[in-house]
C-alpha cells in the first residue's frame, strides 16, 4: 500500500438484471449504479476501473459458465450471508466458541458410532 506503482483496480462491467435481486446494475468506473429491469447479463468492459468493485459479480459469472441452478441458488445464499456479515447486518453465529467444544464432541460420537442420522441433523442444525 506504500508502494506508488501499486493501486487497487477492478474490471469495469455492465450487468442487466444480475445483481442476484433482478434489478440491472450499470456500474460504471465511480461506483455509482442506476436501475434498470432486464435478463441476467454481464458485459466485461475490459478497461481497468479505480478503487475496489462496488460489487462481486461472481454469481452472475458462474451463470455464463451453466452452473447448474441449485448451485447459483446456494451461492447466492453464502454470497448473500457473508455480505450481511461483513456489512454488521448478519445474525451472529449460531455456534459460540463455548458451545463449539460440545458440538464437536457431538458429531464426532456420532461418527464413531456410525450414527449417520444424528451427523445429518447436526449438519442440517448448523447450516439453518
Amino acid at each position: 500500500k506504500d508502494e506508488a506503482s501499486v493501486r487497487l483496480g477492478h474490471m469495469e462491467c455492465v450487468v442487466e438484471g444480475g445483481d442476484d435481486n433482478g434489478d440491472a446494475m450499470d456500474v460504471d468506473g465511480e461506483g455509482e449504479e442506476e436501475e434498470v429491469k432486464n435478463d441476467h447479463n454481464i458485459t466485461f468492459l475490459y478497461t481497468l476501473g479505480a478503487g475496489t468493485c462496488p460489487k462481486s459479480f461472481g454469481i452472475n459469472v458462474a451463470r455464463l459458465a451453466a452452473l447448474p441452478e441449485e448451485v447459483l441458488a446456494k451461492a447466492k445464499k453464502v454470497s448473500a450471508d457473508f455480505e450481511a456479515e461483513m456489512n454488521g447486518l448478519a445474525n451472529h453465529a449460531k455456534i459460540s466458541p463455548a458451545s463449539a467444544v460440545d458440538t464437536q464432541r457431538r458429531i464426532q460420537e456420532a461418527v464413531a458410532s456410525d450414527n449417520w442420522s444424528e451427523v445429518e441433523k447436526l449438519w442440517h442444525e448448523l447450516q439453518n
